[in-house]
């Protein structure tokens, strides 16, 4: 079952053999997150606001894909859907996000991150010429939260993606094919290891590099005027 604490849910540990070597000259914030995370969709609102300030103090904002329960596996039963609508129930009252809850009247469900995480990680890879600091893909990887938690869409089903991908003018059909590849996949997965690698723990979280050290600026559920006091006094 997943491990949640008030504002941040948990991750896996994931097999990093080398410590983060980054180099980076420019400032970077990075976001780690998934949309099957409820504390990242709940933090969604203060993410706009600092997403806004890194791009017009030109800081890179990158979005890295956490990985929290990729595969899923966790027993359908009323323990664990108990579990899911009290932490949404509480995100819900402390944030203000929308939930629908028709979700635990499935007879099964796979709670897998991984198919949501590779959705954002197509979209990353279309709008990489974009230039607008990962604007589009912030706002994919918001849609995609909408459809799980406000219309309980299975979103471990590549369908789920369709009428999202006809909003952002991406062909599904080009989305499909790489949703389906093994080399998809494989390169996701970097992404997790890049997670540990910034020494992440648990989501959301970002990550302020400047010089080539990073420092922890949030971790779990903030408000974004205290994420940005932080930031900047690391300017």
């Amino acid at each position: 079952m997943q491990n949640c604490k008030d504002g941040l849910c948990q991750m896996p540990a994931y097999d990093v053999k080398s410590k983060n070597n980054y180099n980076q000259d420019e400032k970077t914030l990075f976001y780690i997150g998934d949309p099957m995370c409820s504390w990242c969709y709940g933090f969604f609102g203060e993410l706009k606001t600092i997403h806004e300030f890194c791009t017009k103090n030109g800081i890179k904002f990158e979005i890295v894909l956490g990985g929290l329960r990729v595969g899923g596996g966790d027993e359908w039963n009323e323990t664990f859907k108990s579990f899911l609508r009290d932490e949404w129930l509480h995100i819900g009252k402390k944030t203000g996000q929308k939930f629908s809850f028709s979700l635990f009247e499935l007879d099964e469900f796979n709670y897998d991150t991984g198919p949501a995480c590779l959705a954002v990680f197509i979209a990353r890879k279309m709008f990489a010429e974009n230039n607008d600091n990962s604007l589009k893909t912030l706002e994919f990887f918001a849609e995609i939260q909408k459809a799980f938690y406000e219309e309980n869409r299975d979103i471990t089903k590549p369908q789920a993606y369709e009428s999202i991908c006809q909003s952002f003018d991406i062909s599904f059909d080009e989305f499909c094919a790489i949703f389906n590849s093994a080399r998809a996949r494989q390169e996701l997965y970097n992404d997790f290891i890049k997670a540990s690698k910034l020494g992440v723990r648990g989501m959301p979280s970002l990550m302020f590099m400047k010089d080539g050290k990073t420092t922890q600026v949030a971790a779990g559920y903030s408000l974004a005027e205290d994420v940005i006091k932080r930031v900047e006094n690391l300017l």
